[in-house]
């Protein structure tokens, strides 16, 4: 088993990656240039390209949050809907399935404490205990 990174090292690595995904490189062809280029796994690789892609994406307010959680679960009753009125059971299952799977995933997501969805913050001059935004439609 290989030794942590420095903080210094995981913040080049994390700017190799963000340069990597802002060239337009696939997120999985980031994490296998960056795990040849380090010589680390293609697991850590893939976080240094997460925690890259989250300067990528724009934070949300939670209100944004709201509407993209609502639409998401209307497009899943679109589908379940226009699946039944095909006569395809299979798809409609599916889908309301993933409706109702989307639906209790963001019942936890706001009745969770704050704490388990702060990122991690690289700026010193955040305020302890402050929330973070969180970015939307990452793809992580």
């Amino acid at each position: 088993m290989g030794e942590r990174a420095t903080d210094a090292q995981r913040a080049a690595r994390e700017r190799d990656a963000l340069e990597l995904l802002s060239s337009g490189a696939g997120s999985a062809f980031a994490a296998a240039t960056l795990a040849e280029r380090y010589g680390v796994s293609l697991r850590q690789a893939r976080r240094y390209v997460a925690a890259a892609s989250f300067e990528l994406c724009d934070a949300a307010t939670p209100a944004e949050l709201d509407r993209q959680a609502m639409l998401s679960l209307h497009r899943l009753e679109l589908i379940a809907g226009r699946a039944m009125a095909a006569g395809d059971e299979s798809l409609a299952v599916r889908a309301t399935r993933a409706h109702a799977a989307a639906l209790a995933q963001f019942r936890r997501a706001i009745s969770a404490p704050v704490t388990r969805f702060r990122l991690p913050t690289t700026d010193a001059r955040a305020a302890p205990g402050a929330p973070e935004p969180v970015p939307p439609d990452c793809p992580f």
